[in-house]
C-alpha cells in the first residue's frame, strides 16, 4: 500500500520539479537573449555612429531598415541629441499570430536604447523596440520537459501496475496456498475418517463375533451351572455330614473340587457372554497384582515355568479404580500366564502400573479415548506374534500354543471382556522374536462408591431358627440341592417350580424369604415374578440365584428391595452367608 502510495506522489513531485526547471529556464533565457539583443543594438549604434560620421543617411535609414528585420525590432530609430528623431525604421510584426500573441501578452515587447557615441561625446541614441524570437525555443522545451513527465508518469503507472500484480499474484499465491493446506487437510481427514471407518468396520466385526459366540457361550454357561449344581452342591452336603476320618471324604472332596474348578471354567464363558457384570468397588492396582503375586497360582506358575524372573514397577501413587479385585486378578493372572508360555525356556516378565492423562485419543489395538487411566503394563521378551495372529488373539479357542499347558483357550478372551466391562481399552505391541507387551487402559474412578458390607464369619451363628424360606426354581434337582441345604441350616424350606407357583402359594401362605432363580423357562423369571409379589407383599425379602452372576435384570431387582446375588454353582457356606444375611437386616415392612 505505501509502494502504490508512492507510486502516485512521484507523478506530481516530478511536475511540480519540471514546471520549476521550465520556469528557471525562461527567465534565465529571457535573460540571456535580452543581454544578446542589448549587445547587437549596441554593435548597431556604432555601425550608425560610422555612417553618420560619412553622412551616408541613405545608408542609414537602410541599415536600420536591415537590422530591424534581422534582429525582430517592431520598430527602430534614432533620436538626435536634442531629442528629435533622425532616422527611423518600422518593419511591423511578421504575422497576424505574432500579434495575437503581443496582444495577449504572451510575447513580451522589450525597448531597448543604445548611445551613439562621435568619438568621446554622445551624438544621439538609437531606440528599438524588440521583440523576443524564443517562444519556439521555450515550446521546444517545454515539450522536451512535458515528454520527460509523461515518461515518469507511465514509468510510475507501469511500477504501481507491477507492484498491483505483484501484490494480486501473492494475494494469489495465498489463496492457493490455503486452498492447498486446505485440500491437504481434508486428504488427510478422509485417510484418517476412512483408516477410522475401517478400524470402526474391524471393531463392529469383532464386536458381532465376539456377540455371537458371546451368545453361545451364555447359554452353554447357564445349562453347565445347572448341571455343576449336584457336582458341587451334593458333595457339599455329604462333606457335612461325614466323619473327618471316613475314607470316602478324599473322594468327594475330589469331586468337588473338579465341579469347582468346572464353574470357574463356566465363569469365563460368562465373561465371554459379557453376562457377569462386575460389582464394582474402589480397587488399588497395587494391591491386586500383590495379592495375585501371593496367590497359589503364582507359585505354581513359578514351579512350572523353569528359570522366570517377574519384575514389578508399580507406582505408588497409583489412582484408585472401579471394578472388581476377583475380575482384575484373572486379568494379571491371564496377561502373565501368557507372557510365561511365550517364554518356554524361561525368561524376563516386566509388570508394571503407573498413572496416565490421554489428551487426546488414540488408536492402539482399541481406540483410548481422552481421559485418566491406570496403566497396567505386562511385557515380556518371548517368541512375539506376528499381525495375523494379532488380530484373533483375544478371540475364543484361537491358541497356538501346546495343548493342555495353555488352559482353556479363554486366558485372552476373558481378559477383553473384563476390561470391556471395567470401561478400559487394551492395547498390543509384538514382535517376532522381541517379546510382546500388552497394555491395559483402566478409567480412574472420579465418583464415589459405597464400600462393601463386611462378609459374616461362618461360624454357628449362621444356622437359622426355623425361619420360613420359598425356594422358587424350574430345576427339580437345584430345588432339591436348596431345600437340602436350608434344612441342615435349621430352616423351614417349601419350593415351588415356577413364577406362577410360588404368587399362588404367597396368596395364602406367609414366609420370611423368598430364594429366587433369576431365570426361568415357559413363564415368569425372577425379575417380574419379584415385581409382581411386591404388589400385594411390600417388603418381601428375597434373595437371587443366577447362573449369569449379576445381570441387569439383577441389578432391577435388587433396586426394588432384593438382597445379594449367589451365583450358582453355589456351596453350602454361600448359601448360609447369603441367607443369614438378609434375614438380619432390619424387618420387612408389614404385609398388607
Amino acid at each position: 500500500m505505501r509502494g502504490k502510495n508512492l507510486y502516485n506522489r512521484i507523478p506530481l513531485f516530478s511536475l511540480a520539479i519540471l514546471t520549476a526547471l521550465f520556469c528557471t529556464f525562461v527567465l534565465v533565457y529571457e535573460k540571456y537573449s535580452a543581454d544578446q539583443a542589448q549587445a547587437r543594438l549596441e554593435k548597431h549604434a556604432l555601425i550608425v555612429a560610422d555612417s553618420l560620421w560619412n553622412l551616408n543617411t541613405a545608408g542609414v535609414a537602410e541599415y536600420l531598415r536591415l537590422a530591424a528585420e534581422a534582429d525582430h525590432y517592431a520598430t527602430l530609430f534614432i533620436i538626435n541629441h536634442n531629442g528629435e528623431e533622425f532616422q527611423t525604421a518600422s518593419p511591423g510584426l511578421s504575422s497576424s499570430l505574432e500579434q495575437f500573441l503581443i496582444r495577449m501578452h504572451l510575447i513580451p515587447m522589450v525597448n531597448l536604447v543604445a548611445p551613439v557615441w562621435f568619438k568621446t561625446n554622445i551624438i544621439g541614441w538609437i531606440e528599438a523596440t524588440w521583440i523576443p524570437s524564443t517562444l519556439s525555443i521555450h515550446a521546444m522545451i517545454f515539450v522536451f520537459l512535458l515528454m520527460i513527465h509523461l515518461v515518469i508518469v507511465l514509468y510510475c503507472r507501469i511500477l504501481k501496475e507491477k507492484l498491483l500484480l505483484k501484490q494480486r499474484v501473492a494475494e494469489r499465491t495465498f489463496e492457493l496456498s490455503e486452498a492447498n493446506s486446505a485440500l491437504k487437510r481434508e486428504i488427510h481427514e478422509r485417510i484418517m475418517a476412512e483408516k477410522d471407518r475401517e478400524e470402526l468396520l474391524h471393531s463392529l466385526e469383532r464386536s458381532k463375533k465376539m456377540e455371537s459366540l458371546g451368545l453361545l457361550a451364555g447359554g452353554v454357561a447357564h445349562d453347565l451351572n445347572n448341571v455343576l449344581s449336584g457336582i458341587v452342591s451334593y458333595p457339599d452336603l455329604l462333606l457335612h455330614d461325614m466323619a473327618e476320618d471316613n475314607p470316602m471324604r478324599r473322594v468327594i472332596l475330589t469331586i468337588r473340587d473338579s465341579g469347582l474348578r468346572a464353574a470357574e471354567i463356566v465363569q469365563d464363558l460368562l465373561s465371554l457372554a459379557r453376562r457377569g457384570v462386575v460389582t464394582k468397588k474402589l480397587v488399588n492396582l497395587n494391591v491386586v497384582i500383590g495379592e495375585y503375586c501371593a496367590s497359589p497360582e503364582y507359585r505354581k506358575l513359578l514351579d512350572v515355568s523353569g528359570e522366570m524372573e517377574i519384575v514389578l514397577d508399580l507406582e505408588e501413587s497409583v489412582s484408585y479404580i472401579a471394578g472388581s479385585p476377583v475380575a482384575l486378578k484373572k486379568v494379571i493372572m491371564n496377561l502373565v500366564a501368557n507372557a510365561a508360555e511365550a517364554q518356554p525356556d524361561g525368561g524376563r516378565i516386566r509388570i508394571a502400573t503407573h498413572n496416565r492423562i490421554v489428551a487426546t485419543p488414540f488408536e492402539g489395538f482399541q481406540r483410548v479415548a481422552p481421559g485418566e487411566y491406570v496403566v497396567l503394563t505386562v511385557a515380556d521378551h518371548g517368541e512375539g506374534i506376528d499381525q495375523d495372529d494379532r488380530q484373533r488373539i483375544f478371540e475364543p479357542f484361537y491358541t497356538k500354543k501346546v495343548m493342555g499347558r495353555s488352559g482353556t483357550g479363554l486366558g485372552l478372551t476373558v481378559v477383553w471382556g473384563t476390561i470391556e466391562d471395567h470401561g478400559g481399552a487394551i492395547d498390543v505391541i509384538s514382535s517376532i522374536g522381541e517379546g510382546t507387551t500388552f497394555t491395559v487402559y483402566l478409567p480412574v474412578c472420579s465418583e464415589a462408591l459405597q464400600a462393601t458390607a463386611p462378609e459374616l464369619t461362618l461360624s454357628a451363628e449362621y444356622l437359622g431358627n426355623g425361619e420360613h424360606v420359598l425356594v422358587i426354581d424350574d430345576v427339580l434337582h437345584q430345588r432339591e440341592i436348596a431345600c437340602a441345604m436350608l434344612k441342615r441350616l435349621n430352616y423351614r424350606p417349601h419350593a415351588v417350580e415356577s413364577g406362577e407357583a410360588a404368587i399362588g402359594y404367597l396368596q395364602t401362605n406367609a414366609i420370611d424369604l423368598m430364594i429366587l432363580d433369576m431365570i426361568m423357562d415357559g413363564g415368569l423369571d425372577g425379575l417380574e415374578t419379584y415385581r409382581r409379589v411386591l404388589s400385594f407383599r411390600r417388603g418381601q425379602k428375597a434373595i437371587i440365584v443366577s447362573g449369569f452372576s449379576e445381570t441387569d435384570r439383577v441389578h432391577e431387582a435388587q433396586k426394588l428391595g432384593a438382597g445379594s446375588c449367589i451365583r450358582k454353582p453355589y456351596t453350602f457356606e454361600e448359601l448360609a452367608l447369603a441367607v443369614k444375611e438378609e434375614l438380619q437386616k432390619q424387618a420387612a415392612a408389614d404385609y398388607s
